[in-house]
């Protein structure tokens, strides 16, 4: 399963953030960003790096004079070689370090087994009370203005970033009939909440969701997802990354995903944990910072 951040939608759309984008022999995309401070690198679940691909993120990095290059690894990554080419473990990931992924290759009705108890009545109560989930691929502005304004209200309830129309506008002209956006409306067509998609190969992730006040106090978001694995399912797409749950392995970084993973997880899926995140320092202020005081 190659990651979405190894696509060249992605590089396309971070180059529009102010990434730089540097695609190797062995097809990884390397991003580098200038701060205040000095250039700064990353690579985002790559396909496993060997010894001449390090080489290769070696010199790229040395050619941009970069402070640092954070890897954020597959799942069948050896990280023997990473620790081998001086790379060590970091507790700060940009990507959430662990996640749910849907298999939809299931028949319909083993997705529907799957599901919790308590998660099949919600969607059961959502469908008696006139829920209806609509479906769009590459969403237009009218769409996507009413989830981007149901997101920044979520985002202000639960006080965490989320980006803005602009960014959802960038990343479907960027993605086209890769982007999907699924919206579920109460009985009298009010907007309850909504989730939006980005696709590569045959996989898919989930990347933000919002719900309205109102939809707060309902069960509209387990139709909403229930919905979603259908839809993809019937596209052909194979597995559905839910993006994120909580992770003991990074209390700050997850502290406040209790909720929602919570929710994730009565839609069954198997739980994936990623690798640590590593990290190589080139700056020697960096490198005496870090013997001092620990990893960045």
């Amino acid at each position: 399963m190659i990651d979405l951040r190894q696509s060249g939608n992605w590089a396309q759309y971070l180059n529009w953030l102010g990434w730089k984008s540097i695609k190797t022999k062995n097809n990884t995309y390397i991003y580098i960003r200038k701060t205040p401070f000095g250039s700064v690198s990353k690579i985002q679940r790559p396909k496993s790096l060997t010894d001449s691909d390090l080489k290769a993120v070696d010199l790229v990095c040395k050619e941009n004079k970069v402070l640092f290059v954070k890897i954020e690894p597959n799942l069948k990554q050896n990280l023997n070689i990473l620790e081998k080419h001086n790379y060590q473990i970091s507790h700060s990931p940009y990507l959430p370090p662990s996640t749910i992924h849907i298999d939809l290759t299931k028949s319909k009705e083993k997705l529907w087994d799957s599901i919790s108890r308590s998660g099949k009545y919600s969607i059961r109560r959502a469908q008696r009370e006139g829920g209806v989930v609509e479906h769009y691929t590459s969403p237009g502005e009218g769409p996507l203005e009413e989830f981007n304004k149901i997101a920044q209200e979520t985002s202000k309830k639960k006080r965490f970033f989320v980006n803005n129309l602009k960014d959802l506008k960038k990343k479907v002209e960027v993605f086209k009939n890769n982007s999907h956006l699924l919206l579920v409306r109460n009985g009298e067509g009010n907007l309850m909440g909504g989730t939006f998609y980005l696709s590569f190969n045959k996989n898919v992730w989930l990347l933000h969701g919002g719900t309205s006040n109102e939809g707060r106090k309902g069960r509209w978001g387990y139709e909403l997802y229930w919905q979603s694995f259908l839809y993809f399912k019937k596209l052909g797409y194979e597995t559905l990354d839910l993006e994120g749950k909580d992770d003991d392995r990074f209390p700050t970084f997850t502290k406040d995903w209790g909720g929602f993973s919570h929710f994730k997880e009565k839609f069954g899926g198997y739980v994936v944990n990623y690798p640590y995140p590593h990290i190589k320092i080139y700056n020697p202020i960096l490198k005496k910072l870090q013997k001092m005081y620990g990893v960045i």
